[in-house]
């Protein structure tokens, strides 16, 4: 049921979450012009008329929740309500993504975060959930999944699936019907599937991300030291034994890529198949559904590679019936259109419009 409602979706990032990297943060001024004008009531409707049937809308947790209060603020809930609307007017069912939250720090996995260790940020993340549940029970506009966390890192190995049962129970405590995803550990590695405590539950699905190998989808990212230092421009298919040989000198890139291995030669659709062999285990043995909620090519790949992987990617993930959303519709590197909505990987968009017929 998971995959017939949500199949081809779109992220929203830079809206409500990541929006520091496109609007001035220290202005309220600019931020509230931000909010009112990323994403209209226009752009959902061409998401729609592209054939998606979701969205993926990333939200953060200190723009949303008054700790002192223990309130949803009202202003980003207006924002985030009035999206939903739009989605709903258009066909489009909704993912609620908490990217991030107060404690949570992004990769690391050598000593644990403060999320993990910290009780009252663990309550903080539960009462974040719980108010998300409250606001929108009995909401009938739209399918609404709620996605507890989008790349979680926690080196102890189990205080995750602590946590997001807990979180799972605050919101059946409220709504005993709303749809929730579970991540895996490791910024969502599809590798760490079978590190999770599974619940049974009907409403809980499972999620991963899939950006391998990351050398392919994020070469040349200024946001990266790795691939600063690494520039080179990578095919698909494509030779793989250079960047190999750069991770095996430099060590300190090396951890941060637990799939790869010194027998990684090859980025092509076989490697894809081995790796998302552990999604396909998954399935079969546990007898659950998994969503895949970001995978994408950065801006500075070649076009003709990216639509490659992406076709096989996305393929792939149809024929094992798991549901995805592209990163990322606007904005951020990955882009579809740009910050004034004009469509700027018109070969990309192609693929997809073809993809969703």
């Amino acid at each position: 049921m998971l995959f017939e409602n949500f199949k081809q979706g779109l992220n929203l990032g830079g809206f409500l979450s990541q929006y520091e990297l496109i609007a001035d943060a220290g202005s309220k001024e600019a931020l509230q012009q931000h909010f009112e004008t990323f994403i209209t009531e226009d752009n959902i409707k061409q998401i729609a008329s592209w054939g998606f049937d979701h969205v993926r809308i990333p939200v953060d947790g200190w723009l949303f929740l008054d700790k002192e209060k223990k309130i949803l603020r009202e202003k980003p809930l207006e924002y985030l309500d009035r999206c939903i609307g739009w989605c709903a007017d258009y066909g489009l069912h909704a993912v609620i993504d908490l990217h991030n939250i107060e404690g949570h720090v992004y990769g690391q996995m050598e000593i644990p975060t403060p999320l993990m260790t910290d009780e009252a940020l663990r309550d903080d993340f539960c009462l974040f959930w719980a108010r998300m549940a409250e606001h929108f029970k009995g909401y009938k506009g739209t399918l609404l999944l709620f996605e507890l966390f989008n790349e979680i890192a926690d080196s102890t190995g189990y205080m995750w699936n602590r946590l997001y049962k807990r979180a799972i129970k605050e919101i059946h405590k409220e709504d005993p019907g709303r749809w929730v995803l579970a991540g895996t550990n490791n910024v969502n590695s599809v590798g760490y599937l079978d590190r999770l405590d599974l619940v049974e539950d009907p409403y809980v699905f499972y999620n991963f991300h899939y950006y391998e190998p990351n050398a392919f989808t994020h070469q040349k990212a200024h946001f990266s030291e790795e691939f600063c230092a690494y520039r080179h421009t990578l095919t698909y298919p494509g030779d793989m034994t250079d960047y190999i040989a750069f991770l095996k000198a430099n060590d300190k890139f090396r951890k941060e890529h637990p799939l790869m291995s010194e027998e990684t030669d090859c980025n092509d659709k076989s490697l894809m198949l081995s790796l998302l062999s552990y999604a396909k285990d998954f399935m079969q043995y546990s007898g659950c559904e998994l969503y895949c909620g970001e995978f994408g090519v950065i801006d500075s790949a070649p076009a003709t590679e990216a639509v490659k992987w992406i076709r096989d990617f996305i393929t792939i993930c149809d024929g094992l019936k798991i549901g995805h959303a592209m990163w990322n519709y606007k904005c951020l590197d990955f882009e579809l259109v740009d910050i004034n909505n004009q469509i700027v990987r018109p070969e990309i968009l192609d693929l997809l419009k073809e993809l969703n017929q």
